[in-house]
This record gives structure tokens, C-alpha cells and sequence, in this order.
């Protein structure tokens, strides 16, 4: 599978209540690319409005995940997947914070959209942030 066709299975259809399947799902996004588990953290951390999903299984979801596999990334965008599971947003200085630790990870454009999405962004600081890191992944390759 690819990576555009695993974000297609995925993508607004994440099990959240089939425990099997978003484990199975989990361990399919490692064999994929690099940035795969972090569509899948991404999935996690941002839960539709119409699904209901108790907390203590979201952060068993999470946990899973973080579990799973090893990557210094998972460390660094920690505080922003947190926030989502505890529906508090963090700071914009934290986000830019963590946005610049992940612009030393080329390409993992997920774990900066769970950053870009976990802060009010006020001044729209984070999100310039963002695209610049992004240009600036695009550049190098």
C-alpha cells in the first residue's frame, strides 16, 4: 500500500471503537514511510465531533501508538498530541517552540500539523511558522 492510498483508508475513517483494526492500523503506518504513524497520530489526536470516545481510551490509544515504535518525534510533539486528548490547547510560544525542535525532522509534516492545530494561533504566528518550515522542507529535497 502506499502512502496516499493508506492516508485515503484512514482519513476521516479512523476506527475509533475497533480496537483491533486501529492496532492493526497502527503497525501497518510503520511498514509505510516515516511520516505514516504521525498521519495516524494525527487521526488520534483529532477525533471528529461526532464520534464520542471516552478518555481513558483515547490516551490507551495514544499510549499504543507511542509504544509502537521509536522516534525522537514523538517526544517533541508529546505536549501538542496531550493537548488534544485533554482538549486544552497549548500556548502559541509552546507551538512555535516545538514547530522549530521539528523543523531539525525533514518531511514530518504530520507531527507539525498536530502542533499547528493543537494552539488558538492568535496572531497567526504559528501558522506562518508552518509554512515556512514546510518551504523549507520542499527546498532541501
Amino acid at each position: 500500500m502506499t502512502y496516499e492510498e493508506f492516508y485515503y483508508s484512514i482519513d476521516c475513517k479512523f476506527p475509533y471503537h475497533q480496537e483491533s483494526e486501529w492496532k492493526r492500523i497502527i503497525g501497518q503506518s510503520i511498514e509505510i514511510a516515516e511520516d505514516a504513524p504521525f498521519l495516524v497520530l494525527h487521526e488520534i489526536c483529532r477525533v471528529p465531533a461526532s464520534e464520542k470516545l471516552d478518555k481513558s481510551k483515547h490516551m490507551e490509544m495514544y499510549k499504543y501508538w507511542k509504544q509502537s515504535f521509536v522516534s525522537p518525534v514523538q517526544d517533541i510533539v508529546e505536549p501538542a498530541s496531550l493537548s488534544y486528548i485533554n482538549k486544552i490547547e497549548i500556548s502559541d510560544s509552546e507551538a512555535l517552540d516545538i514547530m522549530e525542535k521539528l523543523s531539525a525532522f525533514p518531511k514530518s509534516y504530520n507531527a507539525l500539523q498536530v502542533v499547528l492545530f493543537s494552539c488558538p494561533d492568535d496572531d497567526e504566528l504559528v501558522d506562518e511558522k508552518y509554512e515556512n518550515i514546510v518551504a523549507q522542507w520542499k527546498s532541501a529535497t
